[in-house]
């Protein structure tokens, strides 16, 4: 084998090992990328969440549609529509009809009603975090980078 040869193998053989190396580096970034965004959405629901609560408890609907309405527009984030399992998409169509059941309510004044449907779409919410925890097992333990992060208080 010439000496031209043994070097153009060499050189072809690093360029492989780059490329593999870059392939594998966008694919743990776009994993990553979609985790950050996933976890993105739950801090907002949760800050919706606040406004609702802050809102029924001192009476004041605006409060509470402007929760309803943020709700709403996370649920319709397409980030969010990232499982295409029958049970995850149920819960996630419950929890979107819950919402505009919830500022259908704060609209019309009815405390009652957005109190109930305020409960309704947190049942929602637990039951499908059960079912992604219990059921789907989405997350693989050994990936898993956990933060504990406070939730806004405004």
């Amino acid at each position: 084998m010439s000496m031209m040869q043994r070097w153009f193998l060499m050189i072809t053989g690093v360029l492989f090992l780059a490329g593999a190396v870059f392939a594998s580096a966008e694919k743990s970034k776009k994993e990553t990328d979609q985790s950050d965004q996933q976890a993105a959405l739950m801090i907002a629901k949760l800050a919706s969440s606040q406004k609702i609560t802050n809102g029924l408890v001192t009476k004041d609907f605006a409060q509470i549609l402007r929760g309803a309405n943020d709700l709403s527009r996370i649920c319709d984030a397409t980030e969010w529509a990232s499982h295409s399992d029958p049970g995850y998409a149920h819960h996630r169509t419950e929890l979107r009809r819950q919402t505009k059941k919830l500022a259908k309510m704060a609209q019309e004044k009815n405390l009652d009603g957005a109190t109930f449907s305020y409960i309704q779409s947190l049942t929602t919410c637990i039951s499908c975090h059960e079912y992604c925890r219990d059921v789907l097992s989405i997350a693989d333990e050994s990936k898993i980078n956990l933060k504990v992060v406070p939730i806004p208080s405004n």
